[in-house]
């Protein structure tokens, strides 16, 4: 109770000026002077909406098709469709300039 009336009069003495008179109602969200439940009922909040939760699968099969090549096999949950690429030889042979 002490924190909801503290926060209301350093509004009114101080933070008015620098706010405007318009700052009400995210100062009451603030100071948790009215239930956040009743201002979203009153219109003066936004909500939001909870967010669906992909899963891995779901997340991998959004890269690019064409990035795929960069997944590696025991990566897991790979998407319908993913062919392994052929592995890059570790040491490339060189050959010198004077040898045939």
């Amino acid at each position: 109770m002490a924190w909801r009336v503290g926060a209301l009069v350093a509004w009114i003495w101080k933070l008015r000026k620098m706010n405007g008179p318009t700052f009400t109602w995210p100062l009451l969200l603030f100071a948790s002077a009215l239930p956040e439940w009743l201002m979203a009922r009153l219109g003066k909040i936004y909500r939001g909406k909870p967010m669906t939760v992909k899963s891995r699968k779901e997340l991998l099969a959004t890269i690019k098709p064409q990035h795929w090549k960069y997944l590696r096999p025991d990566n897991g949950d790979l998407p319908d469709g993913w062919e392994a690429s052929p592995e890059p030889a570790l040491f490339p042979v060189l050959r010198t300039i004077g040898s045939d």
